[in-house]
């Protein structure tokens, strides 16, 4: 499998602005350090296929614009995402309007800390953490009701590393075959969407669950290949519901098309999909894509030229 960065440090490979961004270790979506600043790759494109977003900062562009999509679906239109300190600070002089919606995660000045399960026959804790919380409030400044948002991209495997070098130096990339840009040996890695993303997102989903005022359920922000990979994953065809308490709400975005130098590409909306817990966990549990029966005697009585 080959790949190559599309967007370096926030921008195209070689655009000036990435190159700035480059020698400051500067996340241009947050505006603040960059969280993978040895090779700073924000999405990647396999050949013949779309950029795919590799890095969760390169969701949250446009001030988290991502969460305010979110926090619109669960709470409706005119709310506001809030810090934790504003809202303590308009509690205190009287001037909360009802429309806040407080934010807890990171880059938001105030991440919640919540027990983790323990396992007595090991030593690692439970998933349960969850990238943000946004909780609408009353005009008294009580919360009415929550939602959680879990935002995942997918990691690589390979290295891009000989590309982000070359960035780095501000020189074009040549692979050993002569292609300009070239392709390193980077891949995505889909095996996580098994083995991680979907167990984190039944058990997350069924705390939330158990939330009296967790009326929306959980919402999942990904990268619209992931979405496809989980789909493909769970190899049914997944009802779809209301948001309401125990749903799943899939959340996807791409990058848009290039752009002139020094701009960054837009960060575009995708598929909205919202079903069950039950009907994941199921699907997970019971895949339908299944190959033809026999197919593991077909293949050694092959291999022993029978």
């Amino acid at each position: 499998m080959v790949g190559r960065l599309v967007e370096f440090f926030g921008y195209a490979p070689l655009d000036p602005a990435g190159f700035r961004a480059s020698a400051l270790g500067h996340c241009p979506f947050v505006d603040a350090r960059c969280i993978k600043p040895n090779h700073g790759g924000c999405s990647l494109e396999q050949r013949g296929s779309d950029p795919v977003i590799i890095c969760p900062n390169r969701l949250y562009a446009d001030k988290h614009a991502v969460l305010g999509d979110v926090a619109i679906q669960a709470f409706g239109d005119g709310v506001e995402l809030t810090p934790a300190a504003e809202i303590t600070r308009r509690k205190d002089t009287g001037t909360l309007t009802g429309n806040e919606v407080a934010v807890f995660g990171k880059y938001w000045g105030s991440e919640l800390s919540i027990p983790q399960p323990v396992d007595p026959d090991s030593d690692e804790t439970g998933g349960f953490f969850i990238d943000y919380i946004l909780a609408r409030l009353s005009t008294d400044g009580e919360m009415a009701e929550f939602t959680a948002v879990e935002v995942q991209t997918i990691d690589t495997t390979g290295s891009y590393r000989s590309q982000s070098e070359a960035l780095f130096r501000n020189d074009p990339y040549i692979d050993g075959r002569g292609n300009n840009p070239g392709w390193s040996t980077a891949g995505l890695n889909w095996a996580n969407v098994s083995k991680r993303i979907l167990p984190q997102l039944i058990y997350k989903g069924y705390v939330l669950r158990r939330e009296r005022k967790c009326g929306k359920g959980l919402f999942f922000v990904c990268p619209s290949a992931v979405l496809r990979r989980v789909r493909a994953r769970l190899g049914t065809k997944l009802l779809e519901y209301p948001i309401a308490a125990g749903t799943i709400t899939f959340q996807a975005y791409d990058v848009g098309p290039s752009t002139k130098p020094e701009t960054r590409r837009e960060l575009i909306k995708g598929e909205t999909f919202t079903t069950t817990v039950e009907q994941v966990a199921y699907a997970f549990v019971s895949p339908v894509n299944l190959p033809e029966m026999g197919v593991y005697e077909k293949a050694i009585t092959a291999a022993l030229g029978r």
